[in-house]
């Protein structure tokens, strides 16, 4: 194998160890910068080299080549992947539109109680639900293809609690107004809890996918921890503005195929 395709498949098959650059090459008696420019794909090493990585990485080697393994670097998303997340990350833009418009909607209501609510609502509230649900679909899949089950649990158990949201508005057919505060600050609560389960799976998925998803997992769950507190849910709507948009470009990241790949023979 020549590099960078050398380079990217030490650096998954590390990484979905949990090793470290410099645990690594304890292990293998070599100097970190080393290792750096191979994963980096700026050198080619000597085959003494790739075949003392591989052993501690503990990766088959053929045995009809024992000087230098063949590994084949094979992607996470398949064609009909990609074209699952595409239209995952579309139902995000269309979520994220849509529901910022009616939070802006919400705002206007509650600040004003004689402006009238539009006739539109519940079609509104149905694209959210609608888009909501498939835009969370995109990570189920995810999940799925890296095995990542909290990610799995996560993106499930968001979709439940949103679409129970979501649900009672459309059924109450009314903006909560005064009368009704206790559950405005329920849903709020609910909603944070909801993100708490997604946001850890992001960050797991560090191990597979990259640094990317633990950040994004970061900001999901001090968002999470914003509109739990209820004080902060002002300042939280930023952050899951900031979070949703990160959400929808992990979701286009992947369909043009960047992403990590697994090792395989």
């Amino acid at each position: 194998m020549k590099q960078p395709e050398l380079g990217k498949v030490i650096q998954q098959q590390r990484l979905s160890k949990g090793m470290t650059q410099e645990e690594l090459v304890e292990r293998c008696n070599i100097n970190v910068r080393t290792i750096q420019r191979i994963e980096a794909g700026e050198v080619t090493p000597r085959a003494f080299t790739v075949k003392t990585i591989m052993e501690v990485l503990d990766i088959q080697l053929p045995a009809n080549e024992p000087e230098g393994p063949q590994p084949t670097a094979k992607p996470i998303f398949s064609a009909v992947d990609k074209r699952q997340l595409w239209w995952a990350g579309m139902a995000g833009v269309i979520y994220f539109l849509s529901s910022s418009y009616e939070v802006l909607w919400e705002i206007a209501l509650m600040a004003n109680t004689e402006m009238q609510q539009p006739g539109y609502y519940t079609l509104l509230k149905t694209v959210v639900l609608i888009s909501y649900v498939a835009f969370a679909y995109g990570f189920y899949l995810v999940g799925q293809r890296t095995d990542n089950k909290v990610l799995q649990f996560g993106a499930v158990f968001v979709m439940l609690v949103n679409a129970g949201i979501i649900g009672a508005d459309i059924y109450s057919g009314k903006v909560v107004g005064a009368e009704d505060i206790w559950f405005g600050v329920l849903e709020v609560v609910a909603f944070g809890i909801s993100l708490i389960p997604f946001s850890i799976g992001l960050v797991l998925s560090k191990k597979s996918l990259g640094q990317h998803y633990q950040a994004i997992g970061i900001l999901g769950l001090i968002t999470a921890i914003m509109f739990i507190t209820v004080v902060l849910t002002l300042l939280g709507v930023f952050t899951l503005a900031a979070f949703d948009i990160a959400c929808i470009y992990l979701l286009f990241r992947h369909v043009q195929g960047k992403e990590e790949v697994r090792v395989g023979f």
